[in-house]
Order: structure tokens, then sequence, then C-alpha cells
């Protein structure tokens, strides 16, 4: 076989390999999938973020170097309540959070108190997503991306998002509303993560599934 052929095999097998669509998150066979994790490194807080009378306001860096790291994790030691495997309908999730706690490491504590919600925009989401390193990674990968956590009116906003991970490329994306609930700020916002997570897996998993 001359050189130009194999060229031209390896050409059109880097193309398919690289051309995943949004369909390919709801097929049995496709391919990897991975949790990325909670993305709070754009998020607002809004109201009073206590611990509910046991310890006081939180500032902001606590919120980020406590709590954003221990959402993460109670996903990861609690996989029967917080079914992200469950809710895109698959046997298996691959789990690699590192990323994403790397940029809520950095997160801007001086900009993330806020009154008003930012309601972020697809070309928003799109520029976060455009930071996530993901060289040298294959798959689908799927994240929440956090915008406002609203104590006022007990609600908090995330952006599911599916991701080609080789090209960045997004596949999926929906707004939601998660309700907060239960006692102790930690165990309080990740009730709203519950609450995406039964959301997605009776309802808007069916309606992507038809969207896309």
């Amino acid at each position: 076989m001359k050189k130009p052929l194999i060229t031209f095999f390896i050409l059109l097998f880097s193309v398919v390999s690289n051309a995943q669509t949004a369909s390919d998150l709801f097929k049995s066979d496709g391919p990897q999938i991975i949790w990325l994790g909670v993305d709070y490194s754009n998020v607002k807080l809004i109201g009073d973020f206590s611990e509910f009378g046991t310890s006081g306001i939180k500032n902001t860096v606590e919120i980020r170097d406590k709590f954003f790291p221990s959402w993460n994790n109670l996903i990861l030691a609690e996989p029967k309540k917080y079914d992200i495997a469950g809710m895109l309908n698959k046997s298996d999730v691959k789990n690699d959070i590192g990323m994403v706690m790397k940029l809520n490491n950095n997160a801007d504590v001086e900009n993330m108190e806020a009154y008003d919600n930012p309601e972020y925009t697809v070309e928003d989401i799109k520029k976060f997503i455009a930071a996530y390193d993901t060289q040298g990674k294959e798959g689908i990968g799927v994240a929440l991306i956090a915008e406002c956590l609203n104590k006022n009116a007990t609600e908090a906003y995330y952006h599911f998002v599916a991701i080609n991970m080789k090209t960045k490329e997004l596949l999926v994306h929906d707004r939601l509303i998660g309700k907060p609930g239960g006692f102790g700020l930690r165990i309080y916002w990740a009730g709203s993560i519950y609450s995406i997570v039964k959301d997605v897996k009776k309802t808007r998993y069916k309606k992507w599934k038809k969207e896309y």
C-alpha cells in the first residue's frame, strides 16, 4: 500500500474518531462517558450563606476552599444517591473530577457574591468550557456548571453540559434549576445537585434524547 493511501486512512480515522455528535451521549454502545464534576469557578452566591445557626456566616474563601471540594466529593462518596450513571441511563460512567477541582480552587472569590443571577448564555458557557484542560482525553465529558446559588430564592441554577473531550465542542446543553434542602450548609446545597440528578433521570434525559 502506498504512503498517500496510508495517510488517507489515518486522516479518515482521525476525523471519524473526533466527529462525536450529541446523539452519541444516548447510545448504549457509544463512547466512554466521563463525569467531570460540578464546576463552581464562575458561580455567584446570593443571600446569607450560613451554617444555619451552628457556625455563623461563611465567607467566600471558606466556601471555595471547603465546600466546593466537599460538594464534589460527596457525589463520589454517595453514588447511589447522586446517581450520575443512572441519570444518563448508563451502566458505567468514569469519574475524572481533577480538572474541575483545579478550576474551582482558583475561583475568583472577590466577585463571587452578587445581588442578581448572572443568567449565563450558551456563549458564556462555551467560553468557560474553552478553559477546560482536556488534552489527551477522549470520550464525552459531562459536567454541571454552577451559575448561581440563591439563598433568598431557595434555588440554584446549573448548566448541564456534555462535551467532546478532544475538541471541547459543546454537544448537549440545558439550564436547570435545583431545589436545595437539608440541614447544614454542605447538605443544603448538595440537595440542589440531588434535585438536578432526579430531574434529569425522570424527565430531561428523555427530552434530550428526542431533541438531539
